[in-house]
């Protein structure tokens, strides 16, 4: 008799787990549910926000921290390709890029597939010199977006397209700006629709 106990307490634990469960599945989304509470999105829920996006009044903007110090960039940049674990080296205007801006996009195009029930990639392999044919004057990063159909969209992005997609799929009317300004998204919508290939 003394594993009854034991037993309820097992048995309680995974009621609660069972029930936690449940709470986290993912919800449908109509145009009064709070965005926050969805845990990804299917393509015919961004369809709703696309057309909460068009219709209802854009926020003002509001403007980011002015202090910021330029940060030093050095002239060569080492480029590690995911892919093939190759290096690439370069010079001139693509060290910033390198040195900055890609691994921003990786947390970005994580934070932007963490949002949705299809998958969401990001595609650095123009940026490699064993990976691309090399014929790219200036290479570009690529959002690659397998829908659930099974079709694949694919966009070159700018960090600043990643970050208004990244906000949009969290439900917001404005985007987070590089010095943590806030922008309207509503003049973005065909780009919104554009790079999830809608």
């Amino acid at each position: 008799m003394w594993y009854i106990p034991f037993l309820i307490i097992v048995l309680a634990a995974g009621a609660f787990a069972g029930i936690s469960r449940f709470r986290l599945q993912k919800q449908p989304i109509s145009e009064t549910t709070d965005i926050n509470s969805v845990v990804s999105l299917s393509m015919n829920q961004i369809h709703i926000l696309l057309a909460r996006l068009e219709n209802e009044e854009p926020p003002e903007s509001v403007r980011g921290a002015m202090c910021y110090a330029p940060m030093g960039v050095s002239n060569i940049s080492e480029y590690i390709c995911p892919v093939c674990e190759e290096k690439t080296v370069y010079t001139g205007n693509l060290t910033s890029i390198i040195q900055w801006e890609i691994d921003a996009a990786r947390r970005l195009v994580e934070s932007i597939d963490s949002h949705t029930d299809f998958n969401v990639e990001l595609d650095e392999t123009l940026y490699c010199d064993y990976c691309s044919s090399g014929e790219e004057e200036t290479p570009s990063l690529i959002l690659r977006v397998c829908i659930e159909s099974g079709t694949e969209n694919t966009s070159s992005v700018s960090i600043t397209d990643l970050r208004m997609l990244d906000s949009f799929l969290q439900g917001r009317l404005f985007w987070v700006t590089s010095n943590d300004g806030q922008e309207p998204l509503k003049d973005h919508v065909e780009r919104m629709a554009e790079l999830l290939g809608i």
